[in-house]
């Protein structure tokens, strides 16, 4: 299926993209389930910010994101109740290169804790290596000649869609558009 990311044989997660002018991203996992919501409310040419919403609170007292806003700006369903769960910060570095920064709520609105650094390296193609805070290597994804396909490597216990997001958001600023490696052919 387009968007499926694979483990052999077995799907593991699909990140979907909705919309054209609205557009929302969902992450679904391998029952079916939607798991997380992407959206983002800042992208340009060279940066953009991306927010992982989720349906439960990351915190005591969380207050959900206003779903008159993201029906109006992402075309989602009014009476849908999301709160904050991460924010994807990307940047351009270069004509073919780009970084992307994943954090997760850490206990307040506007308080995040750095969880994965990802950096697309300079070439024709996709090559991407997602760090922790750290500095440990925990993913790597490529592409190998002018196919659609992509390969990606990712150690034990890496929260998996959090890593191919924020690899996604190396090359394209837009999150909203995090089917597109997965639309690609990603296994």
């Amino acid at each position: 299926r387009k968007g499926c990311y694979k483990l052999g044989d077995k799907e593991v997660v699909q990140i979907k993209s909705h919309g054209m002018t609205k557009k929302h991203s969902t992450v679904i996992d391998s029952e079916g389930k939607i798991r997380a919501y992407v959206v983002t409310p800042k992208k340009g040419l060279t940066k953009g910010e991306s927010y992982v919403l989720k349906t439960v609170p990351s915190y005591d007292g969380q207050e959900p994101v206003d779903p008159k806003l993201l029906a109006k700006w992402f075309g989602m369903e009014k009476d849908l109740k999301l709160y904050g769960f991460a924010k994807i910060e990307s940047k351009k570095t270069g004509m073919s290169t780009g970084t992307a920064k994943y954090s997760i709520v850490d206990g307040a609105e506007d308080k995040f804790k750095l969880l994965y650094e990802a950096e697309k390296l300079g070439s024709m193609n996709l090559h991407c290596i997602v760090r922790s805070a750290e500095g440990d290597a925990v993913a790597t994804a490529s592409m190998a000649g002018m196919t659609f396909y992509f390969t990606v490597n990712a150690a034990e216990g890496v929260d998996l869609a959090a890593v191919l997001l924020t690899g996604q958001c190396t090359f394209s600023p837009d999150g909203a558009t995090a089917g597109a490696l997965a639309g690609a052919g990603v296994t």
